[in-house]
């Protein structure tokens, strides 16, 4: 076409080119998905009204704009797809889809804006539209997350944000479809507007019914936000999970079929205690009121909130909430307690601390013990590796404490380095300059030194540690290897295997075996070597007594890489009446077993004895399976000193304790028996299973004080 009828088109490519080929090596920008789709729509939104006010200042037609500025998005979206020559795209048709959904929109709108703009006569009619780009980048989402208990957001320029970048897998809701509709009626609403300006005879009997229609139906989107799906109300959250129970300062949300409410009960007054014990910990000493929702089913939170599986405290609500998934309370509430806690420390409005490093580190450095190596032990053998290939952890963290540094960083290591320096922070000089540095104060200003040199201080605190758990390294290297998103094959990728496997999970949490079993053996017909379904599949077929089967189907296959597929061979062999191969097995798992599992390693000690009676081991695995059935687990009719090898009735015995203390109804004489467990565990050298048996002795304590009717006891603190 000749340049005098399109001037500034080939600048528009340009800029589509320079922007597709500077993202080819940015980690997950670099592919066809809904990040790379979002940054585009944002650039397209500006690039074509820019464009677009001068083609209309030279009489250009709206129908022409839009053709090219459409036709242009083909130059992003073929450098975007060139780059799975280099780069995997295995999600390449949802990103597609993505693609097509947000910078098509997004363009639409900018045109129309820009004709709505010139033919109204606005003057600096390009500075209009920026401006009013800008703001609808930024107003909208400061709605959405600041007044709704949501961690999504749809953008009329950018598209949205689908969820936190914690989750796998972006929730697809359909207010996402629906607020892209809004955004084209938007578009055609203003182009009635310039039609309105630029040809008057068309103030006749049709345009303003056409005009008033379209505003009425904006109208009844924005009245409909809730129901449509653009966002989501507390009293929306309040209506999913009906049930209510509140202790102290908590107040537990939860679902009334996945928990019964002297269940909901026992869990506040859990949150309840942690709140407490966590506000005197920082010297806080009015803790606010807090809302705790409590979800059952990962796809129904993500219906409501746009997060999956991700724990979060939103602490720049008016009123504060924490939301989480049923199976991870125990292991998440402390530290999700704590982001609600310190929300006074940060940034107005927003409760957060500048620094996102601390905002992380913080909440895991109160956490309670569970039992595992600490983040000081593992940080401890971060460091001692660091020395010996002569880096620096230091350096590493304080690049941890800025918000880049962080989120692109492997999770486990940003959270587990930054816990244990702020922890070292807080035992050695307490909250209050803490506080201070969460405010957003300098170090030095906060603590009389720079962050450099407090950061070599614990780092030769972690070098002379006097004690480190033989199984931290294990565990550190088992969770610092887990690549982060910017690193993964796949980003947003979950395959149909994983989907299954998923969904069987949360079959067998609800108690529905036969779905689980199905979607399994569904799993492993895609995959036949997923070992987490496989590891599942097992151990379901064994307690249905198809030992047979388990045995068949693990003897071809790899069962060294994972300590669970091993522990199910060895039961199917003794089952089966291989007890010497299986009693060979058990002890080699015994000794490869984590040390801080002592649940594990007393339910190999059992296995072991009743290794040659099949019935009496069929037996066991149902109980084992059942906390409530393990209370009486001891007293099983076997000869421990004559059939355990040296060393492991110790073991078992501190396991029937460990058991008996989650169970026994007699809380006093239940309390005696935890501190009599402590002291053996201590003993022997396990002081973090000391420390966390410790702790849910306290749990305990204060529980009998204030509910002594309860006879028995969830929410434990140890990991096992």
């Amino acid at each position: 076409m000749p340049r005098g009828r399109t001037p500034g088109i080939a600048g528009c490519g340009l800029v589509y080119a320079g922007l597709g080929v500077a993202l080819w090596p940015v980690p997950v920008l670099g592919l066809l998905h809904v990040e790379s789709a979002a940054l585009v729509a944002l650039v397209a939104f500006f690039v074509a009204g820019w464009w677009a006010w001068g083609h209309f200042r030279r009489g250009g037609r709206l129908a022409d704009a839009l053709r090219w500025q459409l036709l242009l998005l083909l130059i992003p979206w073929t450098l975007l797809s060139l780059t799975v020559l280099w780069r995997p795209n295995c999600d390449y048709l949802r990103g597609l889809g993505f693609f097509l959904l947000f910078p098509t929109a997004s363009v639409v709108l900018a045109v129309a804006l820009a004709e709505a703009l010139h033919s109204a006569g606005v003057q600096h009619g390009r500075r209009w539209l920026v401006g009013i780009g800008l703001g609808l980048c930024t107003l909208p989402v400061a709605y959405d997350l600041l007044l709704h208990p949501q961690l999504y957001t749809y953008n009329h320029v950018f598209g949205g944000v689908l969820g936190p970048l914690y989750d796998e897998d972006p929730a697809l809701r359909p207010g996402l479809l629906s607020f892209r509709a809004l955004t084209l009626l938007w578009a055609l609403w203003l182009a009635l507007v310039a039609r309105f300006h630029r040809v008057p005879h068309l103030l006749q009997p049709g345009w303003w019914p056409a005009l008033s229609g379209i505003t009425l139906l904006l109208g009844v989107f924005y009245l409909l936000a809730v129901p449509l799906g653009f966002n989501t109300s507390t009293a929306a959250l309040e209506r999913a999970l009906p049930g209510r129970v509140t202790q102290g300062a908590v107040t537990l949300h939860y679902d009334l079929q996945w928990m019964t409410p002297e269940e909901a009960k026992l869990r506040a007054l859990r949150a309840a205690y942690d709140y407490e014990r966590l506000a005197r910990r920082l010297g806080i000493a009015e803790p606010e009121p807090v809302q705790v929702f409590v979800f059952g089913d990962p796809e129904r939170r993500a219906q409501l909130t746009g997060a999956r599986y991700t724990s979060v405290a939103l602490v720049w609500l008016a009123g504060p909430q924490v939301h989480l998934l049923l199976d991870r309370f125990d292991r998440s509430i402390t530290h999700e307690l704590a982001h609600v806690l310190v929300r006074g420390w940060g940034i107005p409005l927003l409760g957060i601390s500048p620094r996102i490093g601390l905002v992380e580190g913080l909440a895991v450095a109160v956490e309670p013990p569970d039992g595992r190596p600490t983040p000081h032990e593992q940080a401890a053998v971060a460091a001692t590796l660091a020395r010996d290939r002569n880096a620096l952890l230091t350096e590493q963290v304080a690049a941890l404490l800025s918000p880049r540094g962080f989120w692109t960083s492997r999770s486990a290591v940003a959270y587990t380095l930054t816990g244990s320096f702020v922890r070292y922070l807080l035992d050695r000089y307490g909250p209050a300059p803490l506080r201070q540095v969460y405010r957003g104060w300098s170090f030095r200003a906060a603590y009389g030194r720079g962050v450099d040199s407090l950061l070599a201080d614990w780092e030769r605190f972690l070098l002379r540690m006097p004690y480190v758990d033989r199984s931290a390294y294990a565990l550190m290297k088992r969770r610092f290897d887990v690549p982060s998103l910017f690193e993964r094959r796949c980003p947003h990728y979950v395959p149909a295997h994983a989907r299954l496997y998923e969904a069987a999970r949360w079959a067998l949490v609800r108690g529905d075996t036969l779905r689980a079993e199905g979607l399994l053996t569904q799993a492993l017909r895609q995959k036949p070597d997923f070992l987490p379904a496989l590891e599942r599949w097992a151990h379901l077929q064994l307690l249905r007594g198809h030992a047979d089967t388990v045995r068949a189907r693990l003897a071809g296959a790899d069962t060294t890489r994972t300590l669970r597929l091993r522990l199910h061979r060895a039961d199917a062999l003794a089952l089966t009446g291989a007890a010497d191969s299986a009693r060979a097995l058990y002890r080699t798992l015994y000794y490869a077993w984590p040390s801080y599992d002592l649940s594990g390693r007393g339910a190999l000690a059992l296995r072991y004895a009743v290794a040659a009676r099949p019935d009496s081991l069929r037996h066991l695995l149902r109980r084992l399976e059942n906390p409530r059935e393990r209370c009486n687990i001891g007293v099983l009719n076997v000869s421990w000193a004559q059939t355990l090898p040296p060393g492991w009735d110790a073991t078992l015995h501190r396991a029937v304790q460990w058991w008996r203390l989650g169970c026994v109804g007699d809380s006093l004489n239940t309390i005696a028996d935890g501190r009599a467990l402590v002291a053996s565990l201590r003993r022997a050298g396990a002081f973090n299973l000391a420390a966390c048996v410790q702790e849910t002795i306290a749990w305990r304590t204060w529980l009998h004080n204030i509910y002594p009717e309860r006879r028995s006891v969830c929410c434990a603190y140890c990991a096992w």
